[in-house]
């Protein structure tokens, strides 16, 4: 198993389609982290509207901190797209002739996309921390109260990424064709979710929160983000939110394998 991860590892560090992704990523982050530093509900003068600040309050530098926690549907891209492209270019038939069990082989990619989806969250928050530590210095604000946030902040947004690259493959290994999964993954965080919960929630209080991306919420913790507490008090707690995607990976990675045991790959 070792060998098989080691090779899966290989992979990613030597194609195209994980810088990419950390390239997006880093965009996302970005994006979050200037975000972090607007506040629209101050008032500029006369007039209300969106103004520069220098976090200070608790929830105003966890937001801050917690800002690469938006890119987490990247690294469900990122473990789906290790099986899917695999059957996109043909390499899976080279793959099972290697490793003709294909439990060992999703396994393989679990493990793989797990390190790589951590080492995508590290990556962002230390991209976060750099940015952010240079941004207040030069607005005079306290650097050293945003690092005492990464305790609350950063094991739960890892935690998440962790989850969302067993999402990803167990995705993956159920659709296998890469535009499908593409287009499910992104239909489903940025429209699907939101639309399927709040309807469904009509009838069926609290059902949204049981759904991937807000049991991610919970899981990386919006309280330690420093987000309103009646957003937290409709969310599961953290170890259910991170149960429940677990859950999701893991039973999909489970029906992907029977799926492909009795495909014929060629």
């Amino acid at each position: 198993m070792t060998r098989l991860v080691r090779a899966e590892w290989l992979k990613l560090r030597t194609t195209a389609v994980p810088w990419v992704l950390l390239g997006v990523a880093t965009l996302l982050t970005g994006l979050s982290v200037v975000f972090a530093f607007l506040n629209p509900l101050r008032t500029a003068g006369a007039a209300v509207g969106p103004t520069w600040i220098t976090p200070t309050s608790v929830a105003e530098l966890r937001n801050l901190v917690g800002a690469g926690a938006g890119a987490d549907v990247v690294a469900v891209l990122l473990g789906a797209l290790t099986i899917s492209t695999e059957f996109r270019h043909k390499t899976v038939t080279a793959a099972f002739l290697v490793t003709p069990e294909r439990g060992r082989f999703i396994v393989a990619k679990l493990v793989a996309s797990v390190l790589a989806s951590i080492a995508l969250g590290v990556t962002m928050l230390v991209g976060t921390m750099a940015a952010g530590s240079i941004v207040i210095a030069a607005r005079h604000g306290s650097v050293a109260a945003l690092w005492h946030q990464i305790p609350a902040v950063a094991p739960g947004m890892l935690l998440v990424f962790a989850l969302f690259g067993v999402l990803g493959v167990g995705l993956g290994s159920l659709l296998t064709n890469q535009v499908v999964v593409l287009i499910v993954i992104l239909g489903w965080f940025l429209l699907v979710e939101t639309l399927v919960g709040a309807l469904v929630d009509i009838w069926v209080t609290g059902f949204k929160r049981w759904l991937p991306g807000n049991a991610a919420q919970a899981a990386v913790g919006y309280t330690a983000r420093g987000q309103s507490h009646t957003l937290a008090t409709s969310l599961l707690p953290w170890w259910g939110g991170a149960l429940a995607v677990l859950a999701y990976g893991l039973a999909f990675a489970a029906m992907g394998w029977a799926v492909m045991r009795r495909r014929d790959i060629t």
